[in-house]
């Protein structure tokens, strides 16, 4: 039992400190992309632009440090105030997907291949989602009505905020106080350590997990559902990863237990892509902000982006 503990002590020292620098750049990466407002600065750009904007909101969603919850106070007030939906779902579809941090500790964790394919994996299901609801948009009436919950005012006519609009209509959305600050040092040590406190939280716990999944998961489990090269691996990875509550930080650990464990490494490049992009606190947050059809072709549109990654990944490998 004790030789056990010291083990899982072990592993979980090592891995930390494998994906230790990975994650001090990743920091420090997002803290500059916030303290010099370059998101800011793109997302009013694309309330600006009009239709012709999901180049524009996958580049955003790549580049932003925004995982899916954190990207939801800001799909809230631009589709109530009337941002097209086809580069609104590509926001949505790739900001869970990919961020400077999220890049930096996938190199360190699963190597260049997976990091790759994560970042195209992001662009290609910003594209899908965004081009097939633009389609939809010209071909029916899809996106009419589509917004279920109803807006909330300041006293000058403005929109409110983000938080004001989900407590109006009892949606719960992630919030945080930002103090704006004359010194951009200061306000970069600020937004570093809230983003160390935000992604080191669930990187901790996330090593703790592939830590039992390596020690107490049979491998012969995990070879059997999504060791094998064939399209159901693929199918079994993306329905495991679907209801994952993990987001674009934490499934990296998850991928390299189950890596280790036997699994495909198409199948992990299918997990990897199915779990950030339909987080359950996404998928539920939808589910109450637009009609039901949308949230079906979300759903869709993801899972299918993810089993295609899994096999394109196949190909070139």
């Amino acid at each position: 039992m004790n030789r056990l503990i010291l083990e899982a002590i072990g592993m979980y020292g090592r891995e930390l400190y494998q994906l230790l620098p990975a994650f001090i750049l990743g920091v420090g990466l997002a803290a500059t992309i916030k303290t010099f407002k370059w998101d800011l600065k793109l997302r009013a750009y694309m309330r600006d632009s009009g239709a012709a904007t999901i180049p524009l909101a996958v580049f955003l969603g790549v580049f932003s440090p925004l995982c899916a919850c954190g990207v939801l106070p800001i799909v809230i007030p631009l589709a109530l105030s009337g941002v097209p939906l086809p580069p609104l779902l590509a926001l949505l579809a790739t900001s869970p997907l990919m961020s400077p941090d999220a890049l930096t500790i996938t190199w360190a964790g699963l190597g260049p291949a997976l990091a790759w394919t994560k970042i195209v994996s992001a662009v290609g299901m910003g594209f899908l989602v965004g081009g097939v609801t633009y389609i939809l948009e010209k071909r029916s009436n899809f996106s009419k009505d589509i917004v279920r919950i109803k807006p909330v005012f300041e006293e000058d006519g403005s929109l409110a905020s983000a938080y004001d609009i989900a407590c109006a209509n009892d949606i719960t959305v992630p919030t945080m106080v930002v103090k704006q600050r004359d010194s951009k040092v200061l306000f970069f040590l600020e937004r570093a350590r809230d983003t160390s406190w935000f992604v080191g939280k669930f990187l901790l716990l996330a090593v703790a997990l592939q830590v039992v999944l390596e020690l107490a998961v049979p491998v012969d489990a995990i070879k059997s559902i999504a060791g094998g090269s064939g399209v159901t691996s693929l199918l079994w990875a993306a329905i495991l990863g679907a209801p994952l509550p993990a987001h674009q930080i934490p499934i990296v650990p998850i991928t390299r237990g189950l890596l280790d464990l036997g699994m495909d490494p198409g199948a992990a490049a299918t997990f990897l892509v199915a779990g950030p992009v339909t987080s359950i606190p996404a998928l539920l947050v939808l589910w109450k902000v637009f009609e039901r059809r949308l949230f079906y072709l979300y759903l869709g549109l993801c899972l299918t982006g993810a089993v295609a990654t899994g096999l394109i990944f196949r190909l070139v490998t």
